[in-house]
């Protein structure tokens, strides 16, 4: 993958809005990318915190893992995302969750030294990092609220609706939703058991949810699904 789309990607991330042609062309100097295939592990808990990341392609959930050997997803992120901001900056460097890919996936790795010395030529960088970091703060606690305010179902509803963008719309003007990933990674993130996930869908017919004759999922409702999930007041959700 050349600079230019590494280049591209980066002038979308939010850490680096505003930044000038000139510096985000240095930066393509610093990054290096990692192809990952599914399942592999990009790092694990408790390791240095060297760099910080962001999808190029796929998907990468954080997670950590209880003794019991009970899996409990932080966060799923897809292209675009940035993660790691905390892990590279706090005391300790270490990464506090394990980071995994759920597809075959790209990541752009940025080495902290970058980072040193951007924040040495330009204040107003540290600024837009502790912003980055409040705002996967922000977007956490709103996850946190969902899982214990919200039904499995209503929980379901709200996913569906994250991906569904007006480019995925058919001839009839319903939404299809195709899921990102296995439906196994979508039931833990969502803390649900597999099979609720199946069960869900079919309470969420009054609400313009179905399925095809291709096990696509359909919206044909958006505006009920979002009323019925409650999360009109939490801003655009798709």
């Amino acid at each position: 993958m050349t600079n230019g789309k590494v280049f591209d990607i980066l002038r979308k991330v939010s850490l680096f809005q505003n930044m000038p042609i000139n510096d985000l062309e240095e930066l393509t100097t610093y990054c290096h990318q990692k192809s990952l295939s599914k399942g592999q592990e990009l790092f694990s808990m408790g390791d240095r915190a060297d760099s910080l990341f962001i999808v190029m392609k796929g998907w990468i959930k954080l997670y950590r893992t209880s003794k019991e050997g009970n899996e409990a997803i932080i966060h799923i992120l897809g292209s675009g995302e940035s993660f790691a901001e905390a892990a590279v900056f706090n005391d300790s460097r270490t990464y506090p969750v394990n980071a995994q890919a759920v597809e075959d996936s790209v990541v752009i790795d940025i080495p902290y030294t970058y980072f040193l010395h951007k924040i040495d030529e330009d204040r107003n960088f540290a600024l837009r990092i502790l912003g980055s970091i409040a705002s996967r703060q922000h977007y956490l606690v709103q996850q946190l609220e969902q899982l214990t305010t919200q039904t499995a179902t209503q929980r379901i509803g709200a996913f569906l609706l994250r991906f569904c963008i007006s480019k995925d719309q058919n001839e009839t003007g319903a939404w299809i939703v195709n899921l990102p990933y296995d439906k196994s990674v979508i039931s833990t993130r969502l803390n649900i058991k597999p099979e609720t996930f199946s069960r869900a869908l079919a309470k969420l017919r009054p609400y313009g949810v179905s399925t095809d004759k291709k096990k696509q999922i359909l919206i044909t409702d958006k505006q009920a699904l979002i009323d019925f999930c409650d999360i009109s007041i939490h801003g655009k959700p798709c």
